[in-house]
């Protein structure tokens, strides 16, 4: 066995926690203690952390088991981690680790690899005006306290649409993280807002000064996070929220109302569907065109609304305009 060979080799071992004497390294490896202490002098050099322990019973071991011999990736590993690099570029999240980590990939694996690798680095993009525009130090600082269950501190941009334009206010909250859900490109926080005593979701490219404390809670009863999410986004975030009960099953209905702009669950031998708009005339447009029989549940101006668009789409279909005849103007 080459000096390399035993080095990576003592290295796995120490990795496993236990410790060691000299004395039973140099009989596993067939070679002195005094060549065990080399090696274990050589592994300090190159920066890992391998402690002394003093005594009888004493000997080396890795220090809080964070020593780890290099990765030996097959090539199904390989391109599997190269894989979930590039969609954290894709998915906004790309920063100077990840470009790191690819050309290191890169640099270890076989010529035909290396361009496999590169070719899936290049293959992934966000078109522009879609990136989730999500720090990455803001996704393992959340994740982090929904691990640990610490109270998690932020501020939080809130943007209010009117008629002429958007504003926006921003507030300081302290929140108990449960959860954080992808949906329709972005990321949601869902947890327990101390300040409100209820729970909410919050947009993490809305999220700055994302902080964890070290005030750890204690779980609560909470709804499933995932339909929370959907229904604060679907629905919530909008004036009018429009409900129908539709001939199909949530699947099929899944395929006309994508997850992202409408909360869809099974009732009966149908599914509900609801969804938020601004503009109840909108809202029409979407009811018309669902190609199954429905029922429409809430709002009753929807029905109105419904009516308008009928009327409008007889007119197009009669004279190829939505303008009306003086004739049609006078009876009105």
């Amino acid at each position: 066995m080459t000096v390399e060979s035993r080095l990576l080799s003592l290295l796995g071992m120490l990795a496993a926690g236990r410790t060691y004497t000299a004395g039973e390294l140099g009989a596993h490896f067939g070679v002195t203690p005094r060549s065990v202490r080399r090696d274990i002098a050589s592994l300090r050099e190159l920066g890992y952390v391998i402690e002394s322990l003093p005594g009888a019973t004493g000997g080396y071991r890795a220090h809080s088991r964070t020593v780890l011999p290099p990765l030996q990736l097959q090539t199904g590993e390989a391109l599997a981690t190269a894989v979930g690099l590039s969609l954290l570029n894709g998915a906004g999240l790309s920063t100077t680790d990840v470009e790191s980590a690819t050309a290191k990939l890169r640099t270890m694996l076989p010529p035909v690899m290396h361009k496999t690798i590169g070719d899936i680095s290049t293959a992934v993009s966000v078109l522009p005006g879609h990136e989730p525009g999500v720090d990455m130090t803001a996704v393992m600082t959340t994740t982090s306290a929904i691990a640990s269950r610490n109270v998690l501190t932020f501020a939080h941009e809130k943007r209010r649409p009117t008629r002429s334009e958007t504003r926006s206010e921003t507030t300081q909250r302290r929140v108990e993280p449960v959860r954080m859900v992808v949906l329709g490109g972005h990321w949601y926080l869902y947890g327990w807002d101390l300040t409100r005593s209820d729970w909410r979701v919050f947009r993490l490219d809305r999220m700055s000064e994302i902080h964890e404390t070290t005030f750890a809670f204690a779980p609560r009863d909470h709804p499933d996070a995932e339909v929370a999410v959907s229904s604060a986004v679907t629905t919530a975030a909008y004036r009018h929220t429009a409900i129908l009960e539709v001939d199909a099953t949530v699947a099929e209905t899944k395929a006309w109302f994508p997850t992202r702009t409408a909360t869809i669950t099974n009732s009966g031998d149908g599914a509900r569907v609801e969804f938020g708009v601004e503009d109840l005339a909108w809202a029409a447009v979407i009811t018309a065109a669902t190609p199954v029989d429905f029922r429409v549940i809430e709002p009753p101006e929807l029905l109105d609304a419904l009516r308008d668009l009928g009327q409008r789409a007889a007119q197009v279909s009669r004279t190829g305009s939505t303008e009306m005849v003086a004739a049609e103007r006078s009876e009105q």
